[in-house]
């Protein structure tokens, strides 16, 4: 366990860990007090984004930042790529990994991290130019190149939402800037991503559009560094008191724009 996390050890010590209002009693139990340390991306909006302020933000931040509090330690972000986030909490770099995470079955039985229970449910959409007329819904993308988050899961849930043999060609990008601009450009037909952040910047710009179907029903959350166990119990009893006291879908309205029904929450992949 690294001493950042010795914060949340020391809480459920004192058997301090309690839902919904008693949230707030963990920081007159901590022993000590120290930083988590959260890799997140900045370039994946609204999970993780640069404000017109130049100041990180976004839903991930929201979220961690409610759990520090509750924890009664500090917290700090360093921005990194996606595709180096998964390897720099297995090297210990970070405590905690906050970017809209995709809960899938290897990651669930991975010796690399810990996957905490839900924090959102999405699933994965196809983002194309509004002008497009090809491309009408899955049906029209056989063939056609896209482009996903290096390193995503995105990837294996647009193959298994696919007939086989229909994939076309990948070109794969660090983070939405670079993806979005190459779709402008027509160097990509389409996008391959999940439904709720392009709705988000969909909103925001005129010529991209995220066709309503959604294929392969996922569940996002936070990852923890393997060592931190203490550390991720803490956490996740504070997520499921989220859930259920409300705390996570104002959260998800105020980034998202629209509720998740979490009693409708797909089953874990296996």
């Amino acid at each position: 366990m690294t001493e950042r996390a010795m914060a949340a050890m020391a809480v459920l010590a004192a058997g301090a860990l309690l839902a919904g209002p008693a949230a707030a009693d963990f920081k007159d139990e901590l022993l000590k007090t120290d930083t988590i340390v959260v890799g997140t991306t900045g370039s994946a909006p609204p999970f993780s984004m640069i404000g017109d302020d130049g100041e990180l933000g976004g839903f991930d931040v929201a979220v961690m930042t409610k759990l520090a509090e509750d924890l009664g330690v500090n917290v700090e972000f360093e921005q990194l790529d996606w595709a180096g986030l998964l390897p720099g909490l297995a090297s210990d770099r970070f405590d905690v990994v906050s970017s809209g995470v995709t809960r899938t079955a290897e990651r669930l039985a991975s010796d690399d991290l810990i996957m905490l229970s839900p924090y959102i449910i999405n699933g994965v959409a196809v983002t194309k130019l509004a002008a497009n007329d090809e491309i009408g819904g899955w049906d029209d993308v056989c063939g056609k190149t896209v482009g996903v988050i290096r390193g995503s899961a995105e990837l294996g849930l647009i193959e298994a939402s696919l007939p086989e043999g229909c994939l076309g060609k990948v070109s794969e990008y660090p983070g939405w800037t670079e993806m979005s601009l190459d779709l402008k450009n027509h160097r990509i037909d389409w996008i391959g991503m999940d439904y709720l952040g392009p709705s988000y910047l969909a909103a925001k710009d005129e010529l991209i559009t995220v066709l309503p179907e959604v294929r392969s029903p996922k569940t996002q959350s936070v990852a923890v560094a393997p060592g931190d166990a203490e550390l991720a119990e803490a956490m996740d009893k504070l997520i499921a008191s989220y859930r259920e006291d409300g705390t996570l879908n104002a959260l998800v309205e105020e980034y998202f724009g629209q509720p998740v029904d979490f009693t409708q929450m797909p089953a874990d992949p296996s």
